[in-house]
């Protein structure tokens, strides 16, 4: 046991010893700091633009806050810190619904569309091969065309199953076949399709005028002579 003894204290002699030598006790010469250079530029700036303010405040609002009301100042500011917090959360989420509330509206609102420009993005479309599109954007100027002459109210909340009913025209209804048919039915148009939905409509609307005469006193009348040609027809 005394020998275990004598030993454990010499080792931890030698072990003291060797610990205050060098290189144990010497201290570097450098330091690594790449970015000491920089965050001190950084306080430095910091301290100039924020330090005389925030001496400012502390002088006169929070030492008068303390000196106004006693020990419940610190209250009284955290409770006014966090008011100011929930306003301005509030604010910014009412900026924010307020935004979006317009931009939801604003894609609700139908877009003005010109017939002739519809007929040009379909012969377009129609040059690219897109053949569906062509026979799609013709309907479409197709009922902007009969909406402006009067036969329908408005083609955005006339359905086709009305147009038909108010023109009884199998040119229209040949029309509307084929362009269900591929619009909603995923039939690939056709060539023919296209020929009829460009020539189709350029009839349609000539017809449509020569028979009911003027498309504004029909829609104001909403009637017809009984004995005239368009009366026969279903038109309006």
């Amino acid at each position: 046991m005394g020998s275990s003894s004598s030993f454990s204290s010499a080792a931890r002699r030698q072990a003291a010893h060797i610990l205050s030598q060098p290189p144990f006790t010497s201290k570097p010469s450098h330091i690594p700091d790449p970015l000491g250079g920089v965050l001190r530029t950084v306080g430095r700036w910091l301290t100039e633009a924020l330090g005389k303010p925030a001496a400012w405040a502390w002088d006169h609002v929070f030492k008068g806050f303390q000196d106004t009301f006693g020990s419940i100042g610190d209250v009284v500011l955290a409770i006014l810190g966090v008011g100011l917090g929930c306003l301005a959360a509030w604010m910014l989420i009412r900026r924010r619904t307020r935004v979006r509330s317009r931009e939801t509206k604003d894609s609700r609102m139908p877009v003005r569309e010109d017939a002739a420009q519809l007929e040009a993005a379909a012969a377009a479309a129609e040059e690219l091969g897109d053949l569906d599109a062509a026979v799609r954007l013709r309907f479409r100027a197709g009922l902007f065309r009969l909406e402006t002459a009067g036969i329908i109210a408005s083609r955005l909340v006339t359905t086709t199953e009305e147009v038909r009913a108010r023109l009884h025209d199998a040119t229209f209804d040949d029309l509307a076949r084929r362009h269900e048919t591929i619009v909603y039915a995923g039939r690939t148009a056709s060539d023919r399709d296209v020929v009829e939905a460009r020539e189709g409509w350029q009839r349609l609307i000539v017809e449509v005028r020569r028979l009911g005469g003027s498309g504004n006193e029909r829609a104001a009348t909403g009637r017809t002579d009984q004995g005239s040609p368009s009366s026969r027809r279903g038109a309006p």
